[in-house]
């Protein structure tokens, strides 16, 4: 069983090189019938994303060849074969089924650790068997690769902590407040940032919004936006108190809000918590805010120091990940070897029982006075001498192919009885 993967990703190619050869849910039937034309019905699975687009491959007897699945990718897209060669790469057999295990497992990502590519793998894998475009080698090696994910998510704390600062302000927020469903968000200024906090704070169940910006225009289609209202730049102030969570992302380069202003909020608020959530570089909230009873304030770099633990927790488990990878894949070459091996086990068996039938054919002629009962038992103890030659030798290859040291036997198997080596 040969394995080959062949593809591109966001480490060898731009983003306008890997959305050309994108392969569209709708065209997946269609191209994995193409491929098993042209590599001549070999198992095959394409992993198609925003990062990466692989064609993952098996075929029994001879390796499928790179230009084919190179020629396959450049016919398919309409596209010269020079335009994108440079960018792709190729895996074989070991290193084939480790590139699998760590992009599954999420440790080839651009951000690592992400959860999106294990759903995108398992999508990849089910359209290709309900085509009917794998077969046992890939079903069990994507299999595999899940099972490797998993115990990557168990074991270790890659997955841990969130990697922007949209994630990590909604997570802070929720450690004040549990349920956002009935929190007012207020939204000064309409920065990009600014705005991904209200989308993840929209996600988590938020649905009362006011939205304040020195551009009317923009305040209202904003709001409009989040079913939310606006309120005029000049009048904020009055309207801080309505708000639990304050996101603040204008161009100011000064302070918009004081001490006093915040306080006075918080006075009528009474015992009710504000999150001040200040995204602007200068910022836009008065840091002395933060010694307000009951006002909790994180800047920008409160929040991408969290980020920064976050991806270095992630970096420090990596070691682990890969040492579960590394024995996992060692685990799958074992069990393809025995796999390989399996036709040379039923070549040599059957072999030994052709032997015997050759044998019981010349012998049964010159008795042929026996019963057909006594006949019988003579080829009982025909097929029970053959196996008890046959077991012995085929259980040391399967051992021995385990082990990774089968290839001086079953060599020898195969020239002792002709037969044909399989790679």
């Amino acid at each position: 069983m040969n394995l080959v993967v062949i593809g591109l990703n966001h480490k060898t190619a731009p983003v306008e090189v890997r959305e050309k050869f994108a392969f569209p849910t709708a065209s997946m039937a269609t191209a994995l019938a193409g491929f098993r034309r042209k590599a001549h019905s070999a198992e095959v699975v394409i992993l198609s994303t925003c990062n990466r687009v692989e064609i993952y491959a098996s075929a029994d007897s001879e390796p499928i060849p790179g230009e084919v699945v190179q020629q396959f990718l450049a016919e398919f897209h309409r596209s010269d074969l020079s335009a994108f060669a440079a960018y792709l790469y190729e895996r074989r057999g070991q290193d084939a089924v480790r590139h699998l295990f760590r992009v599954t497992s999420s440790l080839d990502s651009m951000v690592l650790g992400e959860p999106q590519i294990n759903a995108q793998v398992k999508e990849a894998y089910t359209m290709a068997a309900e085509e009917e475009a794998t077969g046992k080698v890939l079903h069990a090696l994507f299999q595999r690769a899940f099972h490797v994910a998993k115990q990557v998510q168990a074991n270790t704390s890659i997955g841990a902590g969130k990697l922007s600062v949209g994630s990590v302000a909604v997570d802070l927020a929720e450690r004040i407040f549990q349920d956002f469903s009935d929190k007012v968000v207020m939204i000064l200024g309409a920065g990009e940032m600014a705005e991904l906090v209200l989308k993840h704070l929209a996600e988590r169940g938020a649905e009362k919004v006011i939205v304040s910006n020195r551009s009317p225009d923009k305040a209202e289609a904003l709001a409009k936006e989040y079913e939310g209202r606006a309120v005029p730049y000049d009048k904020l102030v009055e309207h801080l108190a309505e708000a639990d969570i304050l996101i603040c992302s204008t161009a100011a380069p000064h302070y918009v809000l004081r001490p006093d202003q915040i306080r006075a909020a918080a006075r009528i608020r009474k015992s009710r918590p504000m999150f001040l959530i200040d995204i602007a570089v200068p910022r836009n909230i008065h840091p002395e805010v933060s010694q307000i009873e009951n006002v909790y304030l994180y800047d920008i770099d409160d929040l991408e120091k969290v980020v920064a633990q976050s991806i270095e927790l992630r970096e420090k488990e990596l070691e682990k990940c890969l040492a579960i990878v590394e024995r996992q894949t060692g685990d799958f070459m074992r069990w393809l070897e025995t796999l390989r091996v399996g036709s040379t086990i039923s070549g040599f068996i059957k072999a030994l029982h052709g032997i015997k039938q050759e044998e019981l054919d010349r012998l049964r002629p010159k008795l042929a006075h026996l019963s057909a009962d006594d006949w019988h038992e003579i080829e009982l103890m025909a097929d029970r001498l053959t196996n008890k030659v046959a077991n012995p030798p085929a259980q040391a290859i399967r051992q021995q192919a385990q082990a990774g040291s089968h290839h001086g036997l079953v060599e020898a198997i195969r020239r002792l009885f002709g037969l044909q080596s399989t790679s």
